[in-house]
């Protein structure tokens, strides 16, 4: 098969870009706000398994990928996630707290 000019699939480099997050230690809970501008929330993928100490994000539109690995101090699992005009925000539940 022989392709023409007006045949030629291009393909596009995504931007990676390392989105804006804030973690805060809320004692029983850690809360992350991940800033995702133009983002559709079903465009959001989260890996997080269960007793892991990070969490990657990656979202991604059709002109930028967003992702970010964040390495947080204590292990968690999944409490809720919720996302509204392009924020993020997950909160995980610390399953091995360190004693006082």
């Amino acid at each position: 098969m022989i392709m023409g000019p007006g045949n030629v699939k291009k393909t596009k480099t995504l931007k990676t870009i390392e989105p804006v997050i804030t973690v805060f230690d809320e004692g029983k809970f850690l809360r992350i706000i991940a800033e995702l501008p133009g983002i559709a929330e079903e465009k959001i993928k989260i890996d997080l398994e269960n007793h892991s100490t990070s969490v990657t994000i990656v979202a991604v539109n059709t002109i930028s990928q967003f992702k970010r690995v964040i390495t947080i101090p204590c292990e968690v699992r999944f409490s809720k996630k919720r996302f509204s005009e392009g924020v993020l925000e997950l909160t995980l539940e610390k399953t091995n707290r360190a004693p006082l």
